[in-house]
């Protein structure tokens, strides 16, 4: 055969549609007898079919022709890994003989039956969540079969992966097999999610050449597309094209430029700025609708990807259920089917699972509060921190009892020596010692006085170095934050604002946390107080301090940086993480024919890198803290101050004792001068 080559047979894998790879355990060793009977009962009820050709002539064409179609059908069986079948009759008088054959030619699968005419209706028939199943049509040119089954498998949406057609026929000389079923298919609803597969018999009797069948979008009318899949005879089996041993979405990437709608949503768009062109724009105002204009850009990549093309539809609202039961925004959009799928992410809520389908997760957003968080405010400086007020208190204890100490040696001193006794020579001395200056060496002579003089000296070697390592440490470490939680925040005299947006009002209402309730309703909602702002107005309240706002946080940080906040108080932000981020994805109508081609698609952008870099390209770039506390670790004028202060107040007091000793020096002369004058008088 000339396609022998570029095909695959199942002929090989005729036999019970089970796996033989599984371990042979309990379950499966009881089912092993069962499995031989039905296989020999099936063996058996050959000779007997056959027999009854000598017993019927009439009916031994009708044999002939039902074993080999229902041969070719198991073996489509087995390459779609299907057990579940359902058989389309024709209104053929002798029914319950054909129902008698099938039954033991399909011995090993679950089938049941069903005849235009029935009482019973053929969408009767399926069921929500049933197992996918085949469908066997043996005529489909009879006029019942496509007024009862083909007409309703359409109106009801069943041409659909959900089910796999198997639809038989007979090949004409006077007309291609394209146009033959062109001709008899191309009135029905089907989309490119459609699983038909058209066997038409050839004119020798021995083939039957295999066609699949689908159309782009029921949307778009355009021609059924119908490609030649492979072939089955009864000596090569089950034979398909190279092409088709991939899976359907593969061989279905093509959508031929066909036009799909999608739905978006704008809310910050600025104005001035064309709807498309501010969609599409990755590098200008990325703070503005980030999530809309991010997940675009990768459904730009999906429309290259099946060559198809995207018209947008806007609007301003995610979507919200109104009282008549329908829904508002994009969700609005999708459930009514003026769109295909949207563009936009959409939360993943339960109350909006029953109306549509999620697609995989296209965006997590983070929803937290940020703010400055204020610096150590103490009354202490910093030159007093290292040191507690225990540890200055038993210093001056120290060197007041070592002044005195000395006091005393320095009588026995002088005893010795004439050394000065004075109180003043003490208490120099003993200053010079603390500040690592020292006496000269000759003046003490008791091992005593030196001893006391050489420890004090180690004493504020020591107080010394610890002194300033304490205070380099200080200002190189990172200042600790007490305010890293809701209720550190709550209690904290902070004023707390939230983004006039959607999705932050049930993150507040929509909970049992009574904490979080009250935040809302206590610092939020505050009486005599706005605090639900705009994106624009909460950054400029962050920078001006002392106030948090609950916004997205890419979309504030980039806010922030676009309003020039510079690296210090950038590096000052602190964020209170008190509910998980949210997932968002897609949402499609219910049973969308593109709800497989979109998971695909997303698949493939995750695996190739595309979405990473396309998320990398919305991030907003962060200043290194680190490096930036590095190079502000400085002594500034405000911790000097101290320092300043008191030499200035040593300068002060200086001058007026300085002017005090001037009057007690020129009181006497002036007393003398003043007794000159009344004697004279």
């Amino acid at each position: 055969m000339h396609m022998q080559g570029k095909m695959k047979s199942y002929k090989n894998a005729r036999g019970p549609a089970q796996s033989k790879h599984k371990l042979p355990g309990r379950k499966s060793v009881l089912k092993w007898p069962y499995k031989m009977i039905k296989l020999q009962v099936k063996v058996i009820s050959w000779p007997f079919i056959i027999l009854t050709a000598f017993l019927r002539v009439l009916q031994i064409e009708s044999i002939n022709t039902n074993f080999l179609e229902l041969a070719a059908f198991e073996d489509f069986l087995r390459s779609e890994h299907l057990t579940q079948v359902l058989v389309v009759r024709g209104a053929d008088a002798d029914g319950d003989w054909q129902i008698e054959c099938h039954q033991k030619l399909l011995a090993n699968y679950r089938v049941q039956f069903y005849r235009p005419g029935m009482s019973a209706n053929f969408e009767d028939l399926m069921f929500y969540g049933s197992p996918r199943t085949a469908v066997l049509v043996l005529n489909f040119e009879h006029v019942l079969v496509r007024r009862r089954v083909l007409g309703v498998a359409s109106e009801a949406g069943y041409f659909n992966n959900s089910l796999a057609w198997f639809i038989l026929g007979s090949g004409r000389e006077s007309l291609p097999d394209e146009q033959l079923i062109e001709q008899h298919l191309s009135g029905y609803s089907m989309g490119i999610d459609a699983d038909i597969t058209v066997a038409l018999r050839a004119q020798d009797n021995k083939s039957w050449p295999l066609y699949d069948v689908y159309r782009i979008s029921q949307r778009v009318p355009k021609s059924l597309i119908v490609k030649r899949k492979g072939i089955w005879t009864f000596s090569g089996g089950y034979q398909l094209l190279e092409n088709f041993q991939n899976t359907w979405i593969i061989q279905r990437r093509n959508f031929l430029n066909v036009t799909l709608v999608g739905s978006t949503v704008l809310t910050e768009k600025p104005p001035g700025f064309d709807d498309m062109e501010y969609l599409a724009d990755d590098k200008q105002l990325q703070q503005f609708d980030p999530m809309q204009r991010k997940t675009y850009q990768l459904f730009q990549l999906v429309e290259s990807m099946f060559n198809l093309s995207l018209a947008m539809r806007f609007t301003d609202k995610w979507g919200d259920l109104l009282e008549n039961g329908s829904w508002s925004g994009v969700m609005g959009q999708v459930t009514s089917r003026a769109a295909d799928f949207a563009v936009c992410p959409v939360r993943l809520l339960p109350d909006r699972q029953p109306y549509v389908q999620y697609s995989a997760v296209l965006h997590i957003q983070d929803i937290h509060f940020l703010f400055r968080h204020p610096r150590r405010s103490h009354i202490r400086n910093i030159f007093f921190e290292p040191l507690s007020t225990q540890v200055w208190w038993c210093v001056l204890v120290l060197v007041s009892a070592s002044t005195l100490l000395l006091l005393i040696h320095v009588r026995q001193e002088r005893r010795l020596s004439h050394l000065d006794n004075r109180l003043s020579f003490v208490w120099f001395t003993m200053l010079e010692t603390y500040l690592q200056q020292g006496p000269a060496t000759e003046i003490f002579r008791l091992f005593s006085t030196r001893l006391l003089i050489s420890f004090s000296c180690a004493f504020s070697f020591v107080l010394m170095q610890f002194y300033g390592a304490f205070i380099v440490g200080s200002l190189l470490s990172e200042s600790s934050r007490s305010i890293v939680s809701l209720k550190a925040l709550y209690d904290s005299n902070m004023a707390l604002g939230m983004e006039n947006i959607s999705y932050n009002f049930p993150i507040f209402t929509d909970t049992r946390n009574q904490l979080v309730r009250d935040v809302y309703e206590k610092k939020i909602c505050k009486s005599g107080e706005h605090n639900v702002l705009t994106l624009q107005q909460g950054a400029e309240r962050i920078i001006q301090g002392r106030f948090a706002f609950h916004s997205a946080i890419d979309r504030m940080y980039r806010q922030l940086l676009d309003l020039k906040m510079d690296e210090g108080e950038f590096c000052d932000l602190q964020k209170i993480i008190f509910n998980p981020p949210y997932d968002a994805a897609s949402v499609m109508p219910k049973g969308s024919p593109w709800r497989e081609h979109l998971a695909h698609a997303l698949l493939v952008l995750r695996t190739s890198g595309l979405m990473q870099y396309n998320e990398k390209k919305w991030m907003v770039p962060r200043p290194d803290c680190s490096l930036f506390r590095a190079q502000a670790a400085e002594v500034d004028l405000e911790h000097f101050a101290p320092a300043l202060l008191a030499l200035a107040l040593a300068m002060m007091a200086s001058a007026l004792v300085f002017l005090l000793e001037l009057f007690l020096h020129w009181l006497p002369d002036f007393r003398r001068r003043l007794g000159v004058v009344s004697m004279s008088t």
